[in-house]
Protein backbone atom coordinates (compact mmCIF):
# COMPACT_ATOMS: atom_id res chain seq x y z
CA UNK A 1 0.00 0.00 0.00
CA UNK A 2 1.46 3.49 -0.64
CA UNK A 3 2.37 5.67 2.33
CA UNK A 4 0.59 8.65 3.87
CA UNK A 5 1.14 11.85 2.91
CA UNK A 6 2.62 14.30 5.07
CA UNK A 7 0.27 16.63 6.81
CA UNK A 8 0.82 18.78 10.11
CA UNK A 9 -1.59 18.23 12.70
CA UNK A 10 -3.47 21.21 13.40
CA UNK A 11 -5.65 21.49 16.34
CA UNK A 12 -8.78 22.78 15.00
CA UNK A 13 -11.52 23.16 18.45
CA UNK A 14 -15.26 23.07 17.96
CA UNK A 15 -16.25 26.14 16.30
CA UNK A 16 -19.03 28.38 18.76
CA UNK A 17 -20.46 29.59 15.49
CA UNK A 18 -24.05 27.69 14.16
CA UNK A 19 -24.12 26.86 10.09
CA UNK A 20 -26.70 29.28 8.79
CA UNK A 21 -29.91 26.44 8.81
CA UNK A 22 -32.29 26.14 5.67
CA UNK A 23 -35.32 26.89 7.99
CA UNK A 24 -34.07 28.96 10.62
CA UNK A 25 -33.00 25.92 13.20
CA UNK A 26 -32.67 26.49 16.93
CA UNK A 27 -28.89 27.90 17.45
CA UNK A 28 -27.18 25.57 20.13
CA UNK A 29 -26.76 22.15 20.52
CA UNK A 30 -27.95 20.37 23.55
CA UNK A 31 -26.66 21.77 26.44
CA UNK A 32 -25.78 17.99 28.27
CA UNK A 33 -23.48 17.50 25.71
CA UNK A 34 -20.39 20.06 25.32
CA UNK A 35 -19.17 20.28 21.18
CA UNK A 36 -16.13 17.92 20.44
CA UNK A 37 -12.72 19.38 19.55
CA UNK A 38 -11.20 18.10 16.14
CA UNK A 39 -7.57 17.71 15.80
CA UNK A 40 -6.61 16.58 12.00
CA UNK A 41 -3.47 14.17 12.25
CA UNK A 42 -2.59 12.92 8.33
CA UNK A 43 -4.25 11.76 5.19
CA UNK A 44 -3.46 8.48 3.01
CA UNK A 45 -3.87 8.75 -0.50
CA UNK A 46 -4.61 5.36 -2.93
CA UNK A 47 -3.34 5.16 -6.26
CA UNK A 48 -6.13 5.77 -8.75
CA UNK A 49 -7.80 2.58 -10.72
CA UNK A 50 -5.66 0.90 -8.38
CA UNK A 51 -5.62 -3.12 -8.29
CA UNK A 52 -6.69 -5.37 -5.28
CA UNK A 53 -8.06 -9.19 -5.72
CA UNK A 54 -9.31 -8.37 -9.42
CA UNK A 55 -11.21 -5.34 -8.72
CA UNK A 56 -10.76 -1.72 -9.65
CA UNK A 57 -10.36 0.47 -5.92
CA UNK A 58 -12.72 3.32 -6.37
CA UNK A 59 -16.24 4.32 -5.54
CA UNK A 60 -15.42 4.43 -1.96
CA UNK A 61 -18.44 5.92 -0.95
CA UNK A 62 -18.99 4.57 2.94
CA UNK A 63 -17.23 3.18 5.69
CA UNK A 64 -17.90 1.45 9.13
CA UNK A 65 -15.46 0.33 12.63
CA UNK A 66 -16.18 -3.43 14.29
CA UNK A 67 -15.43 -2.46 17.19
CA UNK A 68 -15.39 -6.02 18.03
CA UNK A 69 -12.92 -7.19 15.38
CA UNK A 70 -10.94 -4.02 14.87
CA UNK A 71 -11.79 -4.22 11.44
CA UNK A 72 -13.17 -1.58 8.60
CA UNK A 73 -15.92 -2.46 6.35
CA UNK A 74 -15.80 -0.09 3.08
CA UNK A 75 -18.24 -0.16 0.24
CA UNK A 76 -17.89 1.07 -3.36
CA UNK A 77 -20.74 2.51 -5.09
CA UNK A 78 -20.05 0.75 -8.50
CA UNK A 79 -22.87 -0.58 -9.56
CA UNK A 80 -21.94 -3.44 -11.51
CA UNK A 81 -20.24 -1.48 -13.98
CA UNK A 82 -16.62 -2.43 -13.47
CA UNK A 83 -17.03 -5.27 -11.08
CA UNK A 84 -19.62 -6.85 -9.20
CA UNK A 85 -20.83 -4.36 -6.70
CA UNK A 86 -18.86 -5.11 -3.66
CA UNK A 87 -17.23 -4.16 -0.16
CA UNK A 88 -13.71 -3.96 1.19
CA UNK A 89 -12.42 -4.79 3.98
CA UNK A 90 -9.58 -3.02 5.36
CA UNK A 91 -7.28 -2.36 8.80
CA UNK A 92 -6.49 1.24 9.29
CA UNK A 93 -3.78 2.05 12.35
CA UNK A 94 -4.04 5.60 13.16
CA UNK A 95 -1.17 7.53 15.11
CA UNK A 96 0.19 11.63 15.66
CA UNK A 97 0.95 11.60 12.02
CA UNK A 98 -2.09 10.04 10.61
CA UNK A 99 -3.47 6.40 8.83
CA UNK A 100 -2.09 3.75 7.95
CA UNK A 101 -4.96 2.01 5.55
CA UNK A 102 -3.94 -1.44 4.35
CA UNK A 103 -6.82 -3.39 2.21
CA UNK A 104 -7.25 -6.80 3.37
CA UNK A 105 -9.98 -8.02 1.19
CA UNK A 106 -12.73 -7.67 -0.78
CA UNK A 107 -16.23 -9.62 -1.87
CA UNK A 108 -19.19 -8.89 -3.84
CA UNK A 109 -22.50 -8.25 -2.66
CA UNK A 110 -24.71 -10.98 -3.25
CA UNK A 111 -28.87 -11.96 -4.17
CA UNK A 112 -30.12 -14.25 -1.56
CA UNK A 113 -29.54 -17.26 -4.11
CA UNK A 114 -26.11 -16.05 -3.85
CA UNK A 115 -25.76 -14.51 -7.26
CA UNK A 116 -24.36 -11.47 -7.52
CA UNK A 117 -26.14 -8.22 -9.10
CA UNK A 118 -25.93 -7.82 -12.71
CA UNK A 119 -25.25 -4.22 -13.99
CA UNK A 120 -28.07 -2.14 -15.02
CA UNK A 121 -30.27 -2.57 -18.05
CA UNK A 122 -33.02 -0.25 -18.94
CA UNK A 123 -33.51 -2.28 -22.31
CA UNK A 124 -34.44 -5.72 -20.80
CA UNK A 125 -38.23 -6.57 -19.88
CA UNK A 126 -39.11 -5.49 -16.98
CA UNK A 127 -35.87 -3.56 -16.88
CA UNK A 128 -33.27 -4.65 -14.75
CA UNK A 129 -31.40 -2.22 -11.64
CA UNK A 130 -28.11 -2.40 -10.22
CA UNK A 131 -27.74 -1.12 -6.41
CA UNK A 132 -25.83 1.94 -6.22
CA UNK A 133 -24.61 0.81 -2.79
CA UNK A 134 -24.03 4.51 -0.49
CA UNK A 135 -23.86 3.44 3.10
CA UNK A 136 -22.86 0.62 5.38
CA UNK A 137 -23.12 0.04 9.04
CA UNK A 138 -22.01 -2.63 10.90
CA UNK A 139 -24.17 -4.43 13.56
CA UNK A 140 -22.51 -3.72 16.98
CA UNK A 141 -24.39 -6.60 17.95
CA UNK A 142 -24.63 -9.40 15.20
CA UNK A 143 -22.18 -8.27 13.66
CA UNK A 144 -24.11 -8.19 10.55
CA UNK A 145 -23.84 -5.86 7.48
CA UNK A 146 -26.56 -3.67 6.83
CA UNK A 147 -26.36 -1.34 3.66
CA UNK A 148 -28.24 1.05 1.96
CA UNK A 149 -28.63 1.64 -1.56
CA UNK A 150 -29.83 4.76 -3.70
CA UNK A 151 -32.29 3.11 -5.99
CA UNK A 152 -32.58 4.25 -9.30
CA UNK A 153 -34.82 6.87 -11.40
CA UNK A 154 -34.28 7.13 -15.07
CA UNK A 155 -37.63 9.21 -16.45
CA UNK A 156 -36.74 9.52 -20.49
CA UNK A 157 -39.05 11.78 -22.36
CA UNK A 158 -40.85 8.97 -24.14
CA UNK A 159 -40.78 5.16 -23.30
CA UNK A 160 -40.80 3.38 -19.97
CA UNK A 161 -38.90 4.83 -17.26
CA UNK A 162 -36.74 2.93 -15.32
CA UNK A 163 -37.47 2.68 -11.50
CA UNK A 164 -35.81 1.14 -8.36
CA UNK A 165 -36.65 1.94 -4.72
CA UNK A 166 -33.79 2.62 -2.40
CA UNK A 167 -33.32 -0.14 -0.37
CA UNK A 168 -31.35 -1.30 2.87
CA UNK A 169 -29.69 -4.60 2.73
CA UNK A 170 -28.82 -7.48 5.21
CA UNK A 171 -26.32 -9.03 4.32
CA UNK A 172 -23.80 -11.79 6.20
CA UNK A 173 -19.65 -11.42 6.09
CA UNK A 174 -19.81 -12.94 3.23
CA UNK A 175 -22.19 -10.27 1.67
CA UNK A 176 -25.01 -12.48 1.07
CA UNK A 177 -28.71 -10.88 1.24
CA UNK A 178 -29.88 -12.77 4.73
CA UNK A 179 -33.11 -9.98 4.79
CA UNK A 180 -34.54 -6.33 3.53
CA UNK A 181 -35.64 -3.77 5.49
CA UNK A 182 -39.24 -1.93 4.76
CA UNK A 183 -38.84 0.33 1.85
CA UNK A 184 -38.69 3.62 3.74
CA UNK A 185 -39.15 5.76 -0.34
CA UNK A 186 -40.39 4.66 -3.24
CA UNK A 187 -39.36 6.27 -6.59
CA UNK A 188 -41.79 7.81 -9.35
CA UNK A 189 -41.93 8.73 -12.67
CA UNK A 190 -44.13 12.09 -11.00
CA UNK A 191 -41.90 14.64 -9.34
CA UNK A 192 -42.82 12.88 -5.98
CA UNK A 193 -40.76 10.86 -3.83
CA UNK A 194 -36.84 10.90 -4.15
CA UNK A 195 -34.58 12.40 -6.40
CA UNK A 196 -32.30 10.57 -8.64
CA UNK A 197 -28.50 9.57 -6.72
CA UNK A 198 -29.77 11.49 -3.94
CA UNK A 199 -31.74 8.97 -1.11
CA UNK A 200 -30.24 7.08 1.05
CA UNK A 201 -26.80 8.13 1.56
CA UNK A 202 -25.82 7.69 5.53
CA UNK A 203 -25.93 4.33 7.16
CA UNK A 204 -25.28 4.37 11.40
CA UNK A 205 -26.11 2.25 14.37
CA UNK A 206 -26.42 3.88 18.19
CA UNK A 207 -23.50 2.51 19.76
CA UNK A 208 -25.93 0.15 21.75
CA UNK A 209 -27.22 -1.39 18.47
CA UNK A 210 -30.98 -0.59 19.05
CA UNK A 211 -31.06 2.04 16.18
CA UNK A 212 -29.90 2.25 12.86
CA UNK A 213 -30.60 6.26 11.28
CA UNK A 214 -31.04 5.95 7.63
CA UNK A 215 -29.60 9.61 6.37
CA UNK A 216 -31.55 10.95 2.91
CA UNK A 217 -28.81 12.91 0.82
CA UNK A 218 -30.87 16.15 -0.03
CA UNK A 219 -35.11 16.74 -0.08
CA UNK A 220 -37.50 14.78 -1.73
CA UNK A 221 -39.51 16.17 -4.50
CA UNK A 222 -42.31 17.47 -2.29
CA UNK A 223 -39.98 18.85 0.55
CA UNK A 224 -38.34 21.08 -2.23
CA UNK A 225 -35.62 22.25 -4.18
CA UNK A 226 -32.33 20.92 -3.47
CA UNK A 227 -29.96 23.60 -1.89
CA UNK A 228 -28.64 26.49 -4.30
CA UNK A 229 -26.37 29.57 -4.28
CA UNK A 230 -29.49 31.07 -2.28
CA UNK A 231 -31.12 28.90 -0.51
CA UNK A 232 -30.40 25.94 1.54
CA UNK A 233 -33.02 23.27 2.16
CA UNK A 234 -34.29 20.45 5.07
CA UNK A 235 -33.58 16.16 4.22
CA UNK A 236 -34.73 13.80 6.15
CA UNK A 237 -32.52 10.83 8.82
CA UNK A 238 -34.72 8.24 9.45
CA UNK A 239 -34.43 6.24 13.39
CA UNK A 240 -35.08 2.73 12.29
CA UNK A 241 -36.30 0.11 15.46
CA UNK A 242 -33.24 -2.53 14.94
CA UNK A 243 -35.09 -5.04 16.51
CA UNK A 244 -38.57 -4.60 14.41
CA UNK A 245 -36.27 -3.00 11.78
CA UNK A 246 -39.27 -0.41 11.13
CA UNK A 247 -38.88 3.18 11.06
CA UNK A 248 -40.20 5.06 14.61
CA UNK A 249 -39.17 8.21 13.79
CA UNK A 250 -37.91 10.96 11.10
CA UNK A 251 -36.74 13.95 11.39
CA UNK A 252 -35.77 16.81 8.85
CA UNK A 253 -32.23 18.33 9.35
CA UNK A 254 -31.50 21.73 7.78
CA UNK A 255 -28.92 21.54 5.18
CA UNK A 256 -26.63 24.75 4.10
CA UNK A 257 -26.94 26.69 0.91
CA UNK A 258 -24.74 25.69 -1.93
CA UNK A 259 -20.89 27.84 -0.88
CA UNK A 260 -20.86 29.67 -4.46
CA UNK A 261 -22.68 30.02 -7.23
CA UNK A 262 -22.20 27.58 -10.47
CA UNK A 263 -20.91 28.85 -13.79
CA UNK A 264 -23.87 26.89 -15.76
CA UNK A 265 -27.41 28.56 -15.13
CA UNK A 266 -28.42 24.96 -15.96
CA UNK A 267 -25.56 23.38 -13.22
CA UNK A 268 -27.13 20.68 -10.93
CA UNK A 269 -24.26 21.10 -8.24
CA UNK A 270 -25.81 21.15 -4.38
CA UNK A 271 -24.99 20.57 -1.33
CA UNK A 272 -26.06 17.43 0.25
CA UNK A 273 -25.42 15.19 3.63
CA UNK A 274 -23.26 12.23 2.49
CA UNK A 275 -22.96 10.75 6.16
CA UNK A 276 -24.47 10.86 10.09
CA UNK A 277 -22.84 8.59 12.77
CA UNK A 278 -25.08 8.12 14.99
CA UNK A 279 -23.31 8.90 18.60
CA UNK A 280 -26.25 8.11 21.22
CA UNK A 281 -28.22 10.78 22.89
CA UNK A 282 -30.06 11.42 19.65
CA UNK A 283 -27.36 13.33 18.72
CA UNK A 284 -25.56 13.00 15.15
CA UNK A 285 -22.22 13.85 13.93
CA UNK A 286 -22.84 14.83 10.34
CA UNK A 287 -21.16 15.60 6.91
CA UNK A 288 -22.10 18.11 4.46
CA UNK A 289 -20.58 17.59 1.10
CA UNK A 290 -20.99 20.50 -1.95
CA UNK A 291 -19.42 20.78 -5.03
CA UNK A 292 -19.27 22.75 -8.26
CA UNK A 293 -18.68 20.42 -10.39
CA UNK A 294 -17.39 22.29 -13.55
CA UNK A 295 -14.37 23.54 -11.35
CA UNK A 296 -13.82 20.62 -9.06
CA UNK A 297 -13.68 22.37 -6.17
CA UNK A 298 -15.69 21.10 -3.30
CA UNK A 299 -16.74 22.25 0.62
CA UNK A 300 -16.87 19.47 3.70
CA UNK A 301 -18.21 20.59 6.40
CA UNK A 302 -18.71 18.77 9.95
CA UNK A 303 -21.54 19.50 12.07
CA UNK A 304 -23.04 18.28 15.34
CA UNK A 305 -26.74 17.71 14.94
CA UNK A 306 -29.56 16.78 17.92
CA UNK A 307 -32.71 15.34 17.38
CA UNK A 308 -34.00 16.19 20.40
CA UNK A 309 -36.41 18.42 20.37
CA UNK A 310 -37.42 18.25 16.67
CA UNK A 311 -40.90 17.17 15.33
CA UNK A 312 -41.44 13.79 14.25
CA UNK A 313 -42.26 14.15 10.83
CA UNK A 314 -42.66 9.84 10.31
CA UNK A 315 -45.30 9.66 7.01
CA UNK A 316 -45.71 13.72 7.18
CA UNK A 317 -44.48 17.04 5.56
CA UNK A 318 -41.83 18.91 7.18
CA UNK A 319 -43.50 21.10 9.08
CA UNK A 320 -42.66 21.80 12.84
CA UNK A 321 -39.34 22.04 14.25
CA UNK A 322 -36.06 20.83 12.31
CA UNK A 323 -33.27 19.01 13.74
CA UNK A 324 -30.64 21.29 15.79
CA UNK A 325 -27.23 21.53 14.66
CA UNK A 326 -23.21 23.32 15.26
CA UNK A 327 -20.79 23.54 12.82
CA UNK A 328 -17.69 21.47 14.17
CA UNK A 329 -15.09 21.95 11.29
CA UNK A 330 -15.07 23.31 7.70
CA UNK A 331 -12.26 21.23 6.04
CA UNK A 332 -11.20 24.43 4.25
CA UNK A 333 -9.63 25.60 7.37
CA UNK A 334 -7.04 22.38 7.33
CA UNK A 335 -3.56 24.13 5.98
CA UNK A 336 -2.45 22.10 2.92
CA UNK A 337 -5.11 19.44 2.80
CA UNK A 338 -6.57 18.98 -0.50
CA UNK A 339 -10.14 19.30 -0.35
CA UNK A 340 -12.07 16.11 -2.43
CA UNK A 341 -15.82 14.15 -2.29
CA UNK A 342 -15.92 13.03 1.67
CA UNK A 343 -18.80 10.10 1.48
CA UNK A 344 -17.44 7.98 4.22
CA UNK A 345 -17.23 8.40 7.74
CA UNK A 346 -16.82 6.33 10.58
CA UNK A 347 -15.25 6.40 14.74
CA UNK A 348 -12.44 4.04 14.89
CA UNK A 349 -11.01 2.46 18.31
CA UNK A 350 -9.90 4.94 21.02
CA UNK A 351 -5.91 6.75 20.48
CA UNK A 352 -3.42 6.02 23.22
CA UNK A 353 -4.23 9.33 25.12
CA UNK A 354 -8.12 8.66 25.38
CA UNK A 355 -9.01 10.75 22.13
CA UNK A 356 -11.54 8.98 19.98
CA UNK A 357 -10.41 8.13 16.42
CA UNK A 358 -11.94 9.39 13.56
CA UNK A 359 -11.61 8.54 9.78
CA UNK A 360 -13.53 9.84 6.50
CA UNK A 361 -13.15 8.40 3.18
CA UNK A 362 -13.14 10.07 -0.34
CA UNK A 363 -14.99 8.73 -3.64
CA UNK A 364 -12.92 9.38 -6.48
CA UNK A 365 -16.21 8.59 -8.86
CA UNK A 366 -13.45 6.01 -10.70
CA UNK A 367 -12.25 9.57 -11.95
CA UNK A 368 -8.89 10.58 -12.80
CA UNK A 369 -9.31 14.37 -12.22
CA UNK A 370 -10.29 13.06 -8.18
CA UNK A 371 -8.59 11.01 -5.45
CA UNK A 372 -9.23 8.24 -2.77
CA UNK A 373 -8.19 9.49 0.77
CA UNK A 374 -8.49 8.39 4.60
CA UNK A 375 -8.59 11.28 6.33
CA UNK A 376 -7.58 10.65 10.16
CA UNK A 377 -8.61 12.85 13.17
CA UNK A 378 -8.43 12.93 16.88
CA UNK A 379 -11.76 13.64 18.72
CA UNK A 380 -11.95 15.25 22.48
CA UNK A 381 -15.37 14.83 23.91
CA UNK A 382 -16.59 11.65 22.45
Amino acid sequence: MPRARAASAVLLTAALTIGAAAAGAPAQAHPAHPLPGLEFLGVQTLPNALQFQGTTVGGLSAISYDRRTGQYFIISDDRSAKNPARFYTAKIDVTTTGPKVTLTGTKPWLEPDGATFPPTDSTATPPVVAPDPEGIAVDPRSGRLFWSSEGERIVPATGTPTLGDPTIRVADRTGRTKAQLPTLFHMSAEQVGPRQNQTLEGLSFTPDGRTLYASMEDPLFQDGPDPSATNGALTRITAIDARTRKPVAQYAYPLEKLFATPPAADSTDTNGLSEALALGDGRLLVVERASIFETNTWKIRLYLADTRGATNVLDKGLSGKPMRKQLLLDLSDVPGLRLDNVEGATLGPRLKDGRRSLILVTDDNFNTAEVTEFLAFAVEGL
